[in-house]
């Protein structure tokens, strides 16, 4: 005779898995990984712990930003397409008069393209915070 299934607890449905989901806030500084061989890494990194009073600010985190990058492990998706755009933010950073629409524009396309790695999400969040206060 087969065991009876926990009482009060709900069946749990495997085919109804829709990700996580997050709504009415944002999550930061957070690794979350979900499924089978799912996979989250969090790294400390502390690039606006209050908001970059100045464009040298700004540059000392997108700095940081470029080493996280660079810090990713061999065999992330895009590696070397995720370095060469957080290169780009600093290179357009640097310039006399940084362009507030490159840099985020790039920002964006560096979040898009680290997706599954929080630690970059979120420190690239962070800067394109910043470059809307600055600019």
């Amino acid at each position: 005779m087969r065991a009876a299934a926990n009482p009060g607890v709900a069946p749990v449905s495997t085919s109804d898995n829709y990700g996580v989901q997050i709504t009415g806030s944002n999550v930061f500084g957070s690794a979350i990984a979900g499924g089978p061989g799912a996979h989250a890494e969090a790294h400390d990194i502390n690039v606006t712990s209050q908001a970059p009073e100045s464009i040298d600010d700004l540059r000392t985190a997108i700095a940081a930003l470029v080493d996280l990058v660079r810090a990713v492990p061999p065999g992330a998706d895009d590696e070397g397409v995720l370095i060469q755009l957080a290169e780009s933010v600093q290179a357009e950073a640097a310039r006399t008069e940084p362009s507030k629409g490159k840099l985020q524009r790039l920002l964006s396309m560096l979040i898009a393209g680290a997706g599954g790695v929080a630690s970059i999400v979120n420190a690239a969040t962070a800067i394109q915070h910043a470059v809307g206060l600055l600019f």
